[in-house]
């Protein structure tokens, strides 16, 4: 993995709003086929880190590079093309059937619709048996796992998901981290989640934050075997995670 090109870097990235600094001199990189699991409480920065790196939060000093270009200067075409992003909750009110909106995802491509892409990205995740659905319709967390194939439709290089699990059952948490372990090699994830567990066993490449800034990048194996989650979220939860670590 070490080897393979770099997709997506942060160099020295600061964000600040109304006085309050957000993200400090954040720095990392994410390489092509990388599955990367972003951690840490709440307030950490980690929304704020993936908000920045789509454009969506000003960035005070800093770059953030996708695929070589600095974010800045590429059309928001451009970074579709390289890069999909699943939020936390899908809004609830959208007057499209579940295929017409999975098949939006692929707007990047110049309208070029592929019957064959959306129906993977449906089968992918489990939804192709609702696909006539109005996705106002939908519970929850079919929501979530149709945004999902939305994002897998787009065919980017690079998955970013947010709390992708957070309004799953948990036969459809299963469903949806079956569909992303077992997505193409070349794909690139990172995924921002509170669910240690599954932190531990499906990513072998490990982020974490604290107040802003980055606290440990390396294998999650390591960090869990060392006791680093104990600093991060506390004595009780790191006593766990020292025992499932070791």
């Amino acid at each position: 993995m070490s080897g393979s090109p770099i997709l997506l870097e942060c160099r020295d990235v600061c964000v600040e709003v109304r006085g309050k600094a957000l993200l400090k001199n954040v720095s990392f990189t994410l390489r092509r086929g990388e599955h990367k699991v972003v951690i840490g409480p709440n307030g950490a920065g980690k929304t704020s880190l993936l908000r920045a790196i789509l454009g969506g939060l000003p960035i005070q000093s800093g770059e953030v590079y996708l695929d070589g270009y600095e974010l800045a200067s590429l059309r928001q075409s451009d970074i579709a093309k390289r890069l999909s992003y699943v939020p936390q909750l899908l809004a609830a009110e959208i007057p499209y059937s579940v295929r017409e909106f999975v098949a939006m995802g692929r707007y990047a491509h110049g309208g070029g619709l592929s019957d064959v892409a959306v129906d993977e990205a449906l089968a992918a995740v489990a939804v192709a048996k609702f696909e006539d659905r109005v996705v106002s319709t939908l519970s929850g967390g079919e929501r979530q796992r149709v945004c999902i194939a939305a994002a897998l439709a787009q065919q980017a290089p690079i998955l970013i998901l947010d709390e992708p699990l957070v309004h799953l059952d948990p036969s459809q948490r299963m469903e949806v981290q079956r569909a992303l372990r077992e997505l193409p090699k070349e794909v690139t994830v990172m995924v921002v989640t509170h669910d240690l567990d599954w932190a531990k066993m499906d990513f072998h490449s490990l982020l974490s934050m604290s107040d802003g800034l980055i606290e440990y990048e390396g294998f999650t194996g390591d960090y869990y075997s060392d006791g680093g989650i104990c600093g991060l979220f506390g004595l009780e939860v790191g006593a766990r995670y020292r025992e499932v670590g070791s």
